[in-house]
């Protein structure tokens, strides 16, 4: 209990607030390392302004939220903070509207689970339809790892089916890819990774970050 003014005021405890926090999580999909994260724990190289752009323009993204027109595509190396910024908006948005729809799905994830018994005749592809059902029409999605795997047109052709549904419904959907629009030391492309279906539907969905620097993991500051 809490006392103002000569009055008790119930409030919850700070084992509740996190049970909260993970069970939001949870129900997301959201990795458990990044169940509690923070915007502020994520501090930016000062030698690459990028990261704190990216910063500034997520912080701006979760204050605007639901008044978005576009989502937000983080481009960068492996290391830099992108899945942390994209779980930083779930989190803080989570708490800053109550029942929000909100789904984390990794693409590595997602394409390993397509392609398991996708030969297989008697494979039960309900459970499937669903997930892609639900990732179709969430309110909010955030798809990290983008074209990190290999995929099989098959597969390829549902992902498509995912992006192209939230575009045509005009759907709010984040993104976080190690792969850049144009090539460097001969990196393979976005578009050779996703498909040139998926990149021209981003181009209208999203607003791109770059972010840049080096894997921050090895300087023990952002996952």
């Amino acid at each position: 209990m809490v006392v103002k003014e000569n009055r008790e005021y119930a409030q919850k405890c700070e084992c509740q607030a996190v049970e909260v926090i993970v069970s939001r999580g949870q129900h997301a999909n959201i990795p458990p390392r990044f169940f509690d994260v923070k915007l502020d724990s994520y501090l930016p190289d000062k030698a690459n302004p990028s990261q704190a752009n990216a910063k500034t323009l997520v912080q701006k993204f979760i204050a605007d939220y639901p008044g978005v027109v576009k989502g937000l595509l983080l481009q960068g190396p492996t290391g830099v903070g992108k899945t942390r910024l994209l779980c930083t908006i779930a989190v803080e948005l989570m708490k800053k509207i109550n029942g929000l729809d909100i789904y984390y799905i990794d693409w590595n994830d997602l394409v390993r689970e397509m392609r398991f018994g996708d030969h297989v005749a008697n494979r039960d592809y309900s459970p499937m339809n669903q997930l892609l059902f639900k990732l179709a029409e969430v309110e909010l999605l955030l798809f990290d790892e983008l074209g990190s795997s290999g995929t099989t047109p098959w597969v390829l052709d549902n992902i498509y089916y995912i992006f192209n549904k939230r575009y045509n419904n005009q759907k709010i959907t984040v993104c976080a890819t190690n792969y850049l629009d144009k090539s460097i030391d001969n990196q393979e492309t976005l578009t050779k990774r996703v498909g040139e279906r998926i990149r021209s539907r981003l181009f209208e969905m999203t607003s791109i970050v770059q972010i840049k620097g080096d894997d921050l993991r090895t300087h023990d500051k952002n996952d």
